[in-house]
């Protein structure tokens, strides 16, 4: 009798431990499997969020800075020049704003600023709030901004991309040329990027 009750007894110590066993590994797979789902998200809102880029200058810069930490800034634009590339676009327009950009509301399509560096022209398109550039032009940009390439590149060595653009618009290094239609500009969000580059408010909509 006492050995049927000893091994009645083993039988449920060990059933109890298979138990705690499988709900170990069920809390582990859950738990691993809600993580992966975390990671794939932060990801992909990353790769879909253009506010987060570094700024393309970073290495030049960091190559053209003395001991005592001066910056070689003609040297910096001169290698920036050079090196110009896709990345410089992104942080420009990224500067500027577009990611607040977003679909018209009124039919009128995508935001997209064509940007024109001499012959070197560019074009970024809000997508499904993915910043896509390309290194081509566009038919019907939204606006149009044209500069040199070596001011592009000291719009990235500035501390504020804003306030230096806006700077040179008034100054008549850059200049912004509206394309679209007020009313499309507007139901776009181009308010407060058009603001920051000519300082005032220009987008009424008593014409289009």
């Amino acid at each position: 009798m006492l050995k049927m009750v000893l091994q009645d007894k083993r039988g449920l110590i060990k059933f109890l431990v298979f138990i705690i066993l499988l709900l170990v590994i069920a809390i582990f797979i859950i738990g691993a499997y809600l993580f992966s789902i975390s990671k794939n998200k932060n990801s992909q809102n990353q790769s879909q969020n253009p506010s987060v880029i570094e700024n393309p200058l970073n290495a030049i810069i960091i190559s053209n800075t003395d001991s005592q930490g001066n910056v070689n800034s003609d040297k910096v634009v001169e290698e920036g020049v050079k090196e110009f590339n896709l990345s410089y676009i992104n942080f420009i327009v990224i500067g500027l704003g577009i990611s607040k950009l977003h679909k018209s509301s009124l039919g009128y399509g995508n935001p997209m600023i064509q940007v024109e560096l001499g012959d070197d022209v560019w074009s970024s398109e809000i997508i499904n709030s993915e910043l896509i550039t390309k290194h081509e032009g566009i038919t019907e940009p939204d606006i149009k901004i044209k500069l040199s390439k070596e001011e592009a590149v000291k719009a990235l060595l500035s501390k504020d991309i804003k306030q230096f653009m806006k700077d040179s618009v008034s100054s008549e290094r850059t200049k912004v040329e509206m394309i679209a239609g007020k009313t499309e500009l507007f139901s776009k969000g181009y308010l407060d990027l058009y603001d920051s580059l000519a300082g005032k408010v220009v987008l009424d909509l008593d014409s289009n």
